[in-house]
């Protein structure tokens, strides 16, 4: 019997070394097969419920998502969604992963264009991410909500969600942490991170031109061209598409004061 089991267990490390070169190299399918024979062979090992199993799942639920998201961009519907349903499978006791699942199906329905689908899982994942003491990027869920809401054409509660993004991301991007990171590193603070403050702004500003909110949404997208052109530069592409959004908001309002001069001045006559 210990013969046996040692003969497992150096199968079981044999495997996960494949797994982790495999990963490291970036073939990620591969490296998905290799993971889930070591998930097999470890509920054979310690059992279907051990914490050793769970461990698994949550890393192999974790590749799952990652191959969903790269799979979705390149449009294999199908692909991503078998490794979505696993992943929703792993993350059983996982509810960060699962948190994580649901905003990626919210992805994928959201391409292919069913947008009650994809409000309904990020409804889920909100759901979820609300009872979690900490959450990894918190304001991405409410982002993506925005969005989804605004194509339904809800924008009050689009707004909503954006500015709720807004107060999580300046909270994320102003903890004592991350200012002495800039500070001691002479570095600047995580462009992607940035960047998603930057749509946030956008997407303020979007749904405040859409509730006729003109005025204020320019103030929005004047703080996200600020923050733009600090952390991302002129050139970066977010930092155009706030500017061309601040260009036309005050177009809309030029315009509407020219129109509301005209119509006094009739008035007046």
């Amino acid at each position: 019997m210990d013969i046996e089991r040692n003969t497992e267990l150096l199968a079981l490390q044999r495997l996960d070394e494949t797994s982790a070169s495999l990963h490291q190299q970036g073939k990620y399918i591969e490296a998905l097969d290799s993971f889930e024979k070591g998930l097999v062979l470890r509920q054979h090992i310690y059992g279907a419920d051990s914490n050793e199993v769970w461990k698994s799942c949550k890393k192999v639920g974790e590749l799952c998502n990652l191959l969903a998201m790269t799979y979705l961009q390149q449009e294999d519907y199908e692909l991503v969604l078998e490794l979505l349903k696993k992943a929703e499978i792993l993350t059983e006791r996982d509810p960060a992963g699962r948190a994580a699942t649901f905003n990626n199906f919210a992805c994928y329905y959201r391409k292919k264009g069913k947008l009650h689908a994809a409000l309904q899982y990020l409804q889920k994942s909100l759901k979820i991410e609300s009872k979690l003491p900490k959450v990894q990027n918190p304001a991405d869920t409410h982002i993506n909500a925005c969005a989804v809401l605004s194509q339904l054409g809800r924008h009050q509660t689009a707004l909503e969600h954006a500015q709720t993004a807004l107060i999580l991301l300046q909270e994320e991007l102003l903890t004592p942490s991350t200012i002495s990171s800039e500070s001691s590193n002479n570095t600047p603070l995580q462009a992607d991170r940035i960047a998603v403050l930057a749509i946030a702004y956008h997407n303020i500003g979007v749904e405040q031109e859409f509730l006729k909110k003109y005025e204020q949404s320019v103030i929005s997208y004047q703080k996200g061209v600020e923050v733009a052109e600090r952390y991302l530069g002129d050139k970066h592409s977010i930092t155009s598409t706030l500017r061309k959004s601040l260009n036309a908001a005050n177009k809309v309002i030029a315009m509407s004061n020219i129109k509301n001069k005209y119509t006094n001045s009739k008035i007046l006559k």
